[in-house]
């Protein structure tokens, strides 16, 4: 999971706009802060997310304040070089970035965005994996260690129903700073959510892994 959300404390007065599962048109109307540059400068991670919206592969859930792109949440299928794209169902989504404009955190945005994203019921059918990497936490700006950073992300996380899940995924269990977290939703059906045991286990006898 990409994620650069944990807050600062900033004043802002501006009103923002939640935009849950938005259309290209309205992504791409909206610039995106300057700050918003964790994983790709901000103008191309605009385009990245709009054209991801448009493919009909992706939803990607904004907060709008100023004119502008403040913060996000993205969710998507997994990348085809990623073992849980081999999941034969397409029920496995991952949440794949969440970013706040530094400016504007402490104000709730990216909890916020993931209530509200999960709430509309969209993946109650679905299987969201995160995986928390720490090459991706934003401890420079918010000044925190990366297992500070990775508690933050776990409680936030586990408020839109994720838990944490023990892997064998090298990219995952190759530093202990990582995690891996997913929500099975209500109505995911049971072959689905035995795909994703398997693949989070690939290659593993049962007994390696209790849970």
């Amino acid at each position: 999971m990409r994620a650069a959300a944990n807050p600062e404390s900033h004043e802002t007065t501006d009103p923002v706009e939640i935009c849950v599962c938005c259309d290209a048109e309205r992504l791409e109307r909206h610039p995106f802060h300057p700050d918003l540059n964790v994983f790709r400068p901000s103008q191309r991670q605009q385009e990245a997310l709009v054209k991801l919206a448009a493919s009909g592969e992706g939803c990607v859930s904004a907060a709008f304040a100023a004119g502008r792109t403040v913060a996000y949440v993205a969710l998507q299928k997994p990348d085809r070089f990623e073992r849980w794209s081999e999941d034969p169902t397409g029920r496995i989504w991952e949440l794949g970035a969440v970013e706040v404009a530094p400016e504007w955190r402490g104000r709730g945005l990216a909890r916020r965005l993931l209530k509200q994203t999960f709430a509309v019921g969209l993946f109650d059918d679905k299987i969201v994996i995160a995986q928390l990497l720490s090459w991706h936490y934003d401890t420079d700006r918010t000044g925190v260690s990366p297992f500070t950073y990775r508690e933050a992300l776990i409680r936030l996380y586990r408020e839109v129903g994720f838990r944490v899940w023990r892997t064998n995924d090298p990219e995952i269990a190759g530093r202990i700073e990582n995690a891996l977290m997913a929500r099975i939703g209500a109505k995911a059906p049971p072959e689905a959510v035995e795909s994703f045991h398997k693949l989070r286990l690939a290659g593993s006898a049962p007994w390696d892994f209790p849970f």
